[in-house]
């Protein structure tokens, strides 16, 4: 019986070896993921402030390309504000990121760069859905998230970065590409099946 149970329990631990991350889970996930450090790898192993400038860039870019997105996974890192002023970070990938919020401050700005564009004079929406607000309220932090929504220009709300128009230094675009984090509208939020 001991013999049975040591094959059984080492089959078991050998067979967990063999899950795929979180991250890899999800087809439009794993390529947006691999496609950056597929920009970055190069641009820090070169240590060359233009190379990394551009990385950064072109990361950002990446992350507008991605659009609407829908099953990705992800860990629930911070929650921050009450309600109405939300702000969240969840993880979806190794040391990638993509930040929610609700702060209308950031909202009102953008309508100043709204006047300069031929876009749409509509309020921008929050960063997180009345559904996702709701769903947070049952989920810890560190637990394991479905996620959807949107990605680039402040998820289509109009706003942009601006922090990107005024320049970087060099320490602040390297630390961009080590741990990237995106600004996103967030939809949905659920439990993941998979824990």
């Amino acid at each position: 019986m001991i013999r049975r149970a040591f094959i059984l329990g080492g089959a078991l631990a050998v067979s967990g070896c063999f899950d795929r991350p979180y991250y890899e889970e999800n087809a439009q996930q794993k390529k947006f993921i691999e496609d950056l450090q597929t920009i970055a790898r190069p641009a820090l192993e070169s240590n060359n402030p233009l190379k990394i400038e551009d990385a950064a860039r072109k990361s950002l870019s990446r992350a507008a390309e991605v659009g609407a997105f829908a099953d990705w996974q992800g860990i629930l890192r911070t929650i921050e504000g009450n309600a109405q002023d939300v702000a969240i970070t969840i993880e979806v990938g190794p040391q990638v990121s993509l930040y929610a919020f609700n702060d209308w401050t950031l909202a009102l700005a953008g309508s100043i760069a709204d006047m300069l564009s031929t876009r749409s004079r509509e309020t921008p929406p929050p960063g997180l859905s009345d559904a996702a607000i709701a769903a947070l309220k049952t989920f810890r932090l560190g637990e394991r998230v479905t996620l959807a929504g949107k990605t680039g220009a402040i998820a289509g709300s109009g706003l942009f970065d601006l922090s990107r128009l005024f320049g970087k230094s060099d320490a602040d675009n390297r630390q961009f590409l080590q741990t990237p984090r995106f600004v996103a509208r967030i939809e949905a939020l659920a439990a993941s099946k998979k824990s």
